[in-house]
Parts: C-alpha cells; sequence; structure tokens
C-alpha cells in the first residue's frame, strides 16, 4: 500500500467508500486522482471536473499529428495519402483555412465547431465548405472530421492551415496547435526545400519542436533520384536543428496504391453496402438486400483481382511507409512519454493549485488570530492606563466625601454647648445629724444643638446637600467617561474585524479551478464575523457596564440619599453617650466624669455612620471596584480569545487535512513516476 493510501485510510472524512485499483499507467493515474479531487469532502468546482474530464480525454485520446508546412506543398493530399481516401479538399492557394482534427469514428462525417459555442453535423463531401478559405468560414472556430479508419484509432491527424498563409490569422492558429501536439510532420515540395522563405520561417516557428518533426519533401515523382538525394542531402545539413529526419515522398503514388489496395477498397465496400442500408431504412425505401450484396461482392472480388504487384511497387516508390514508421518508432513512444509527463505535471500543478486555495483559507483565519492577539495587547496596555487614570478619579471622589463628613463633623463641633445640671447630694442636719438633707449641686454638662445643625446643614444652608449634589455630578462624570472608554476598547476590536470582514465578505475565487462552494463559505463565514468573533467581546462588555453601573449606582444612594439620617444617627449617638455620662456622674461623681465629644471622635462616628470604610475599599485602595472591574474584563477577554483561536483552529484543522493529504499524495506521485 502506497503513503498516500495509508494516509487515506487513516483519514476517514476524505477515504473512498469503495476500495478500488487503479491501472499502472496514466489513465489509472487520472482516474485516481480525479476520484481524489473530485470528493465531495473537497467541495468541488464545476471547473475542476471539467479540468479532470479533460485530463481523462487527455489520458485515453491517441497522440496528435499535426500536418504544417507552406501553403500549396500539398498537405491535404499527404493526408489523404495516409488516410487511403480523396477526404480533404486539395487547391492551388492555401485552401485549407481552419484546423481539422481527423479522428477515429464509425462513419464518415464533420462536425463543425462555431465561435460561438455550436456544434452540428454535417455530410463529409460538404467538407469544402467549411475548409476553404474561398468560402464563407469565418464564424468556424474549427472542424473534427470522423471516419471509420483504423489508423485513427490510435492517431489523431491535425491538419492546418500552414505557417505562411495569406491570413495571419491562420499562422497564429497554427503555432497555437503544434505546441499541443505529440509529434509534426513539417511539408515541404522538393523544388521549394531550402529556399530563403522557407528558412524564414522555419527560424522563426519550428526551431523548439526538432525533437517530435518530420521534414517530409513532396514530389519526388517529378525529379530524378539523383536530385531527390541532392534535396534531401542539403536540407538534413542546413535545417538538422529543426527536424530529427528529412524523407522524399509522392504523396499522388501514395495515395493511388492505398487507395488501390484491396483491403482498402474490400472496406470501401462494405461501408457503402451497411451506409446504403441505413439510409434507405431512415427514408424507408424498399430494400433489395440481394442487389446490394451482389453489388458489394463485385466490389470485393475487383479488389481481389486488382494488380498487387503494380500497387507494391506504386507504394515503395512514393516513400510513404517511412513516414508511418517515425511516426510508430520515434512519435508514439515519445508522445506516451510526453503525454504522461505532461498529464502527470498537470494533476501535480492542480493539486498545488488547490493546496495553495487551502493555505489561503488558513491565512484568512490567522489573519483574525493576530487581530485577537493585537486586540489583546492593546486591551491590555488600554485598560492598564484607565486603571491608572480612573483610580485616581475614584480616590478624589472619596476624598469628596471625607471633605462633606469633615464638614459636618466641623458644624457638630461648634454646636456643643455646656448645658447647666443640678445634681443633689445628701447633708445631715440637727443634734445627732437624724435629719437627712439633700443640697443642691449645679454642674454644667455637653449638649448638643442638633436643629441648629440640622437647619444649617440640611434645611436653610443645606451645605452638605449642595456637596452631596456635586459629588453625585462628578461620578456620574466619571460613569460616563469609564463606559466611554470601555466603548473605546471595543472599537478597537470591532473595527479591526470589520476591516477583515470588509475584504472576505465579497471575495472571490482567484481560479476557475478553485471551488465556489469553500469560497461561498469565506464570504458567509465572513459576514456573520459579529457573531463569530465580535458579539462575546460585545456581550463581556454589557456584563462590565452593568457591573460598573450597579456599583457607581451604589457609590451614589449610599451616602447621597442617606447622609442626613446618617448625620442624625451619628448625634443621637454622640447624644446618648452624654446622656449615659451625665447618668453615671450624678451616681458617682468622683468615679465617673461627664463625656464631651472631641471632634476625632466625631469623625469617627460619622464615619461609620456613612460606611466610610466600605467606600474606601471601593474608592481609595490599589484594588478598587474599577481596578477589580478591568482585571475581570483582561480575564474575560482573554478566555474569549482562547475560546475564539479554538473555534478558528477547528476552522484551520480541515483545511490542513486537505493540504496534508495533497502533499502526501503529491510526493506519492513523484514516487510512481
Amino acid at each position: 500500500m502506497s503513503l498516500l493510501d495509508q494516509y487515506i485510510e487513516s483519514y476517514k472524512k476524505l477515504s473512498f467508500s469503495v476500495e478500488y485499483k487503479y491501472d499502472d499507467n496514466i489513465l489509472g493515474l487520472v482516474e485516481k486522482s480525479t476520484a481524489l479531487l473530485l470528493d465531495e469532502e473537497l467541495l468541488p468546482s464545476l471547473e475542476l471536473e471539467e479540468a479532470m474530464k479533460q485530463l481523462h480525454v487527455r489520458a485515453k485520446e491517441p497522440m496528435k499529428v499535426a500536418i504544417t508546412g507552406q501553403f500549396s506543398s500539398g498537405k491535404s493530399t499527404f493526408l489523404n495519402a495516409l488516410l487511403s481516401k480523396n477526404i480533404l479538399p486539395t487547391g492551388i492557394t492555401p485552401v485549407t483555412s481552419k484546423v481539422n482534427y481527423i479522428r477515429y469514428g464509425n462513419e464518415f462525417r464533420i462536425q463543425v465547431h462555431y465561435k460561438d459555442g455550436r456544434d452540428e453535423y454535417q455530410q463529409i463531401e460538404d467538407i469544402a465548405r467549411f475548409t476553404d478559405q474561398r468560402c464563407a468560414v469565418e464564424e468556424i472556430e474549427y472542424l473534427t472530421l470522423y471516419a471509420p479508419l483504423e489508423m485513427l484509432r490510435e492517431i489523431t491527424f491535425v491538419d492546418t492551415p500552414g505557417l505562411n498563409s495569406q491570413d495571419d490569422t491562420d499562422t497564429i492558429t497554427t503555432q497555437r496547435v503544434l505546441k499541443d501536439v505529440d509529434g509534426i510532420i513539417w511539408l515541404s515540395l522538393i523544388d521549394n526545400a531550402g529556399k530563403m522563405s522557407e528558412a524564414q520561417t522555419l527560424s522563426q516557428y519550428m526551431e523548439q519542436y526538432q525533437n517530435k518533426s518530420l521534414c517530409v519533401l513532396n514530389q519526388k515523382d517529378k525529379f530524378e533520384p539523383e536530385q531527390v538525394e541532392q534535396s534531401v542531402s542539403y536540407v538534413k545539413q542546413s535545417f538538422s536543428k529543426y527536424f530529427s529526419e528529412v524523407v522524399p515522398i509522392s504523396a499522388i503514388e501514395a495515395l493511388l496504391s492505398r487507395s488501390r489496395d484491396k483491403n482498402v477498397i474490400a472496406e470501401e465496400g462494405l461501408d457503402n453496402f451497411l451506409m446504403q442500408i441505413s439510409e434507405k431504412l431512415k427514408s424507408e425505401q424498399e430494400l433489395d438486400i440481394g442487389k446490394m450484396y451482389q453489388s458489394y461482392k463485385d466490389t470485393v472480388s475487383e479488389a481481389h483481382n486488382s494488380n498487387f504487384v503494380e500497387n507494391i511497387k506504386l507504394l515503395k516508390s512514393s516513400n510513404i511507409e517511412t513516414v508511418l514508421q517515425f511516426i510508430e518508432t520515434q512519435i508514439r513512444p515519445a508522445s506516451h512519454s510526453s503525454k504522461a509527463f505532461s498529464i502527470t505535471k498537470d494533476i501535480r500543478q492542480t493539486c498545488e493549485l488547490i493546496i495553495k486555495q487551502h493555505q489561503f483559507f488558513i491565512s484568512i483565519y490567522d489573519e483574525i488570530s493576530v487581530e485577537l492577539n493585537l486586540f489583546e495587547e492593546e486591551a491590555q496596555k488600554k485598560l492598564t492606563q484607565l486603571k491608572d487614570k480612573f483610580g485616581k478619579a475614584l480616590q478624589d471622589a472619596y476624598r469628596k466625601i471625607e471633605d462633606i463628613i469633615e464638614v459636618i463633623a466641623d458644624d457638630i463641633y461648634k454646636h456643643i454647648t455646656h448645658a447647666i445640671h443640678i445634681r443633689y447630694i445628701e447633708k445631715k442636719s440637727g443634734l445627732f445629724r437624724k435629719n437627712i438633707l439633700y443640697e443642691p449641686i449645679e454642674y454644667k454638662g455637653a449638649k448638643i444643638e442638633s436643629d441648629k445643625i440640622y437647619k444649617h446643614l440640611f434645611y436653610e444652608d443645606d451645605i452638605v446637600g449642595k456637596m452631596f449634589k456635586i459629588y453625585v455630578k462628578n461620578l456620574k462624570t466619571i460613569q460616563d467617561e469609564v463606559n466611554q472608554h470601555n466603548a473605546e476598547v471595543y472599537k478597537i476590536l470591532e473595527d479591526r474585524i470589520q476591516k477583515w470582514q470588509n475584504r472576505y465578505e465579497i471575495i472571490r475565487k482567484h481560479d476557475p479551478l478553485h471551488s465556489n462552494m469553500e469560497f461561498a463559505n469565506i464570504r458567509k463565514f465572513a459576514s456573520k464575523a459579529y457573531e463569530y468573533m465580535l458579539k462575546p467581546f460585545s456581550d463581556q462588555i454589557h456584563a462590565s457596564y452593568a457591573k460598573i453601573s450597579s456599583e457607581f449606582n451604589h457609590l451614589s444612594s449610599a451616602v447621597s440619599f442617606n447622609y442626613q439620617n446618617a448625620t442624625q444617627v451619628s448625634i443621637a449617638f454622640l447624644e446618648q453617650k452624654i446622656g449615659q455620662s451625665v447618668a453615671l456622674y450624678e451616681s458617682d461623681p468622683e468615679r465617673f466624669s461627664l463625656y464631651t465629644p472631641k471632634l476625632d471622635e466625631i469623625k469617627d462616628r460619622l464615619n461609620s455612620s456613612f460606611h466610610i470604610y466600605e467606600l474606601q475599599n471601593m474608592m481609595n485602595t490599589k484594588k478598587t471596584f474599577l481596578s477589580k472591574n478591568y482585571d475581570t474584563l483582561l480575564r474575560e477577554f482573554k478566555c474569549i480569545k482562547q475560546d475564539r483561536e479554538i473555534f478558528l483552529q477547528s476552522k484551520k484543522a480541515r483545511h490542513e487535512k486537505i493540504i496534508k493529504m495533497l502533499q502526501v499524495y503529491i510526493k506519492d506521485i513523484e514516487i510512481d513516476i
């Protein structure tokens, strides 16, 4: 089992459902490659299917031999001689103005291929109407002539307009044909061989085809053997870099001898017999099989009674067999080797083309990974800056709360006065001090003028209320700025992904063989960039926004909606403590002293009532609630990025497997070669 077969077996998604043994030849390679490249998992294009069909046709088709040369060199006559039948029209002007592919077919007929894509079939007798440039043939692209001749089972002849036609288009057409054929027969007239015009043409067009070209000098029957030998020797010496061999022939003698061959006559008779039957059946005419068969027998009898020796002599004199031998011994082996090399090269190039397609898809996904990584770096930098910036902003806001508490504490402290209290002590009187009297003693105790405090701080002047309004407004400004900057962080990624999306949402395949479906999938993926790439980040930004809003609302409401009550609670606590000290003092003045709140004690009490330590943790430490939120945002961004990279890798994995499979296959082809 080859390396490719081992890989395909493990790679189940792209393996063939049925084991199939392919022939160890170029056709087997094409069939194996077709099964691989057109597997439905690879989403092949119609153009790729057509290309593989064409390779299949090329692998099966016979070798192609082009007949070319200067005009009026007898190309059509020469081809008629090779085919043993007067099929192609001849003339003294450049008659063949279209490329004629002469292929094997079950019957004689012409397929006319028009420039607009139309095809139509015509009778062989009408060929002149479609090849002779003296006729109106501008709309015709090329012709295919089908003939039931055994030679054509293994050879396709290509009759070209020539390389020095009166029309430059004919020369260009011939040049294109010569590049694609397996062998070239250059036909020239003996008396024209070596002339300056022909030398220029050969130098301009034929030097690159020396290995597959044969020079045929026609009309040897018109010259003495010495003259023919001199011409052949001169052409061999002068034009060796253009041709592998030089052969003199007589196309007329060859045509005459081969057309008189008893086998050819018998075959033609049989063809005519069968054709007559077919035509009469089609037209529903009465059949006289006996009469028609007798005519066929007479033809065969005439062929057997023909002068066989004279035909052999004429055939040998024509030297046409040397041409056929060159085709068989030189063009055919080169054809097989060239075809195998060419088709194998095309298969490798097709595989490489598909590999590049999938490498391109991988690069598209890699671009997103790059954008995500760059975004992560920028987000890290941006959010770190925001942590520092808004950490300071929150500290400033916290200090405003401290300032408010300072104002309240100072006002409470200023409104602590002293009230006159009277306590009674026992005093005994009389001779034996049996009478108990109570003596009043005045003393001063602390008193908080709460009404004045409330009036000054909350009612008439509303000092604290105004300060808290400024505090809340400042918090709102910070909150808005935080959300704005968070949106800007998301916008960094959004802009990057949208630029990527704009490139690939409208992308089209670069080569006809590329997969329409694969590129459609890329366009579809790009169109869903928000859903696949942006939405998780957007959701996290919104979650962060909700959390931040909640925290800011807490900072606003925790103090601004409760500052009066917190002050009252603090004053009540202090008043209770003053009252408790008075009671204790009156019970035992020597043991207990009167309590007067100090400024620091007032601040501590207010801090407690305002939950200042909770606010301090949120606003005045290195780990403010915003700092924690940014840290969470960065962690979530990292998790989302990792998740998206796993998702992208799953997309890339399929393309990577296909690339690996095709790379292994290319190496497998090289091993086979």
